[in-house]
Order: structure tokens, then sequence, then C-alpha cells
């Protein structure tokens, strides 16, 4: 009996784990049906060509997938410590670590707006930010109204 419960309680993470899997398939098709409704919407807002968002999608597309992988990485850095039991120099590693991904976030927005610069005009890039924050907003507030979940 003891064995039973033994192997069971090794299998548990296994378990959890293939239970998690379709819900991060489920998250990852929800990004990327996000990713096409704010390029369908980007595609209207700024009046593109077909050769336009044709050589924005893939720019677009790569520059997301950084970004979300870098914000996981800092939010999963903050949140799965207790600061309080930390070491200075362990502290001291983990803050290396966020300002080391601030600097790859921040070339990775320069390099965007280079690219961005080779397809559209100036006032369509600013055009671009705007809308791409406006329609950010608009998902955060509607998955907030779904929810029931308070608006910070």
């Amino acid at each position: 009996m003891n064995r039973i419960l033994m192997l069971l309680f090794m299998c548990m993470p296994v378990m959890l784990w293939a239970q998690r899997l379709p819900v991060h398939e489920k998250q990852k098709e929800l990004q990327e049906r996000m990713v096409e409704v704010s390029l369908s919407e980007i595609q209207e807002r700024l009046s593109l060509t077909e050769m336009q968002i044709s050589q924005l999608r893939p720019v677009y597309k790569q520059y997301q997938k950084k970004v979300a992988r870098l914000n996981m990485q800092n939010h999963k850095l903050f949140n799965r410590m207790n600061a309080d039991t930390l070491s200075d120099e362990q502290a001291k590693t983990i803050l290396r670590e966020y300002l080391d991904r601030e600097r790859k976030l921040y070339a990775l927005n320069k390099q965007y707006m280079d690219n961005l610069l080779e397809i559209l005009s100036p006032q369509q890039v600013i055009k671009l930010y705007q809308s791409d924050s406006d329609i950010k907003r608009k998902i955060r507030m509607e998955y907030l109204r779904r929810t029931g979940k308070p608006k910070r």
C-alpha cells in the first residue's frame, strides 16, 4: 500500500504537467488570435496596403513573441521567490538578471522600430504604437469584464 501511495505521489507532478499542457496550448492559440486581430485592426486604422501588411505581419509577430518571452522571464524571476529569504548576493544577482533582460528589451524595441521604419512612414509608426496600445487596453478591459476581476 505504501508503495502505491509513494508511486502515486511521485507521478503527481507529471500528471499535473500533462493537465496543464492543453491550457498552455490554448493560451498560445489565444495569443496568436489576438495578434491577428491586432494586425487586422492596425491595417484598418493605418489604411495599410496589402504589401505593407504582408511586410509588417512577420515583424510584428516576431516582436510580440520576443517581448512576451522576456516579460514572462521577468515575471517568473520575481514571482517565484521570497525576497525576505534571499542573501544580498542572491538579490544582486537577480537584479542584474532583471537589468540584463531590460537591456535586451530596449535593444529589441530599437530593432523593432528600425524594422517598422523600413515598412512604414514615421507618422504611421506612431499611429501603430498608438493603435497597439489602444487595442491592448481594450483587450485588457474585455478580459476584466469577462472574468469579473476588478480594475487596477
